[in-house]
Parts: structure tokens; sequence; C-alpha cells
């Protein structure tokens, strides 16, 4: 099998780590990293035993693959040269850095029938595998993501940078985009919003509810999901996952609960038996696998296959589209200031 001759454009936090996936990869050589910074570029192809480009003309032309993981604002520029050329193109998440944008680099992909993904990693985290084996038709879905500020995306505010990620596992768990967006956000230390809570209603009646901040001293990643048979917890950093669901009679007939507690004398004795008894409660701990080495494989795989990646551009702009939705529906309330902003604040 011949090796994928593979370039990655930006190798700041995110990047570096996809250029050493890459070069570790038995079936395909790095033949590059490109970046504008000489002695961070430099320091990563010299680890990596590759050679470092300040900007991607220096490229050869048969490249199988590319990944980009520059700051957002440069990924439409950086990935439709790479779109025409017909090279298959794996933009970091967000795809764009406005709706317009992404639209640009999804159409694009479609009239070159080029490969474009989208690194929405989270999909290839397998406690969210776990959540979808048991989320089938979900009523209602909260997602927390919060994590103290990184000084990293700083070009983008916490909608693109965090809650992105929970609403692309929505839109996946739904199979639709909401009708409804209500939402409320906060400028910590700016410029752009660090916290932001939102309400999506779906057009199937699905309630969810999201939250994505900066500002937080832990960092958390967390999906809860009820459904008609029961409720699943997924923390989504330490990949356990618990489901609950009713056993026995009580899956047909709730209600028999209320019989047992009125012929019980003290029904405050039967508390213990909720859970194990009358309440299944199942623990899973997912796989421990390299989330962005499975996206990465997944990219590799549809580069030889010419099948379609988990996680496409259409994806992708649903996502952003949403996105826009939240920041759309944001009222900002000020630390700075102490007041409230009440414009609307456009994507990007």
């Amino acid at each position: 099998m011949t090796n994928l001759r593979m370039a990655v454009v930006g190798v700041g936090s995110l990047g570096q780590h996809h250029a050493s996936k890459l070069a570790n990869f038995e079936d395909v050589d790095l033949v590059a990293v490109v970046d504008p910074g000489a002695a961070a570029g430099q320091a990563v192809a010299e680890r990596l035993d590759t050679q470092w480009l300040p900007d991607t003309s220096g490229l050869p032309d048969n490249l199988d693959g590319v990944v980009i993981a520059t700051p957002t604002i440069y990924h439409v520029d950086a990935a439709q040269q790479f779109l025409n050329s017909g090279v298959a193109t794996f933009v970091e998440k967000p795809l764009a850095a406005t709706v317009a944008d992404a639209e640009h680099l999804q159409t694009l992909a479609s009239a070159t029938g080029t490969l474009l993904q989208v690194g929405h990693i989270e999909r290839f985290n397998p406690a969210f595998g776990v959540v979808e084996q048991h989320c089938q038709s979900p009523l209602y879905i909260k997602c927390e993501r919060v994590s103290p500020y990184s000084f990293r995306s700083t070009d983008i505010g916490v909608v693109h940078d965090l809650m992105i990620h929970d609403i692309d596992l929505v839109l996946s768990l739904t199979g639709s985009l909401p009708e409804s967006v209500e939402a409320f956000g906060a400028v910590g230390i700016g410029p752009h919003e660090d916290m932001v809570v939102a309400r999506l209603k779906m057009p199937g009646g699905t309630i969810v509810d999201l939250t994505a901040s900066r500002m937080c001293p832990a960092a958390a990643r967390t999906l809860q999901a009820w459904t008609p048979t029961g409720c699943i917890n997924a923390n989504l950093h330490t990949r356990t996952v618990e489901h609950w669901k009713a056993t026995g009679q009580f899956a047909d007939n709730p209600a028999l609960v209320h019989s047992i507690a009125a012929s019980t004398p003290d029904p405050r004795t039967l508390k213990d038996n909720v859970f194990g008894s009358w309440i299944q409660a199942e623990t899973t701990e997912a796989d421990a696998c390299d989330a962005m080495e499975l996206e990465l494989r997944d990219f590799i795989r549809a580069i030889r296959t010419g099948s379609a990646p988990k996680v496409t551009g259409v994806d992708a702009v649903q996502a952003m589209t949403v996105a826009d939705q939240v920041l759309q529906a944001v009222r900002l309330w000020s630390y700075q200031t102490g007041s409230m902003a009440t414009q609307r604040r456009q994507a990007g």
C-alpha cells in the first residue's frame, strides 16, 4: 500500500499534535509542516523529521491530504486553495469564522468533488459512542463544557471555541436543526463572549440546554440525555457513562411505586430499593483510545476509499448555522462595565 503524502498547515496548540500523529502513522508520509512562525515551525519539523515551510507556496503538487489547523480567521483562505486543487482537506473546527465562509468552503468541496472533513473531535470520543447506543428519540439533552481561560483561540468567542462541540453532538443525536433558540452570555476579559447559556427547541419536541464557559476554575465536559426509556449521564472527559432505566414491572407501570408505598408502614424505608431493584443503573467505562488519532484515521480511510467521513462539511455548516443563531440571540452582560448590552452579536 502506497503511503499518503500529507502536510499540516498551522502547528500551534492543536496543529502540532495533528502533525505528531500523522508522522507516527506507518501509512503516511508527513512531507511538510507550514507555519509563518519560523521558531515554532522549525522546532516541530525538526522533531518530526520533516521540512518546515513559511507558507503553502512551497508544498509539492502531489499531496494526498492536508490538515488545516490555523487560527479560525485564516481557515477559508488556507482551505480553499487545496479544495480548488482537489486535495483532500481536513479543517479544524469551527469550519470558518462565519456561516457564509463555511458555506463557501462546503460549496467549493461539492463543486470540485473534493473530500472535506471537519475536526469536531467529540464525535470520535468513545463515551459519545456509548451515548448514541442508548439515546434514540431523546426528549431532553443538557450539555456543559467549561474550562479555565486557556489563552488559545482568542480570535473567537466561547460559542465557536467550546459550545460548537456540543451543538454538533446535539445535531447528530436529534438529526434536525432547532426551530427556536434563546441565549444569554457574558464577557469576562473580552473582547468576545466568555460564557453563554442557550436553549434550543427542536422540531420533534426535544429541549436542549447548553452551557459553555472559559471562566471556570476547573474543566468539565458532560452530557445528560433523557429518553423514553431512561437517563444517560456521560462524563466526556473521564469517559464514564451511566445509564439509568426502570426495570421489571416499573418499566411498564411507573405508578406501581405509589401502591407499594401505600402498603408500606414507613415508605421512607423503600428508598434503598430505588436504585438496584427498581431502577437499573449501568456504568460503562468507554475505551481510552485517542480521539484525535481516530478522527485522523477516519480522514485517511475517506481518502483511500472515497467514502464520506464521519463529520462532513455539511455537518460543520449546520453546526455553524446554529452557533450563529445562538450568537444572534445572546444578550451580553459585561463584567467590565456592569451593564447589559442589548445588541445582537454577529458570528465571527
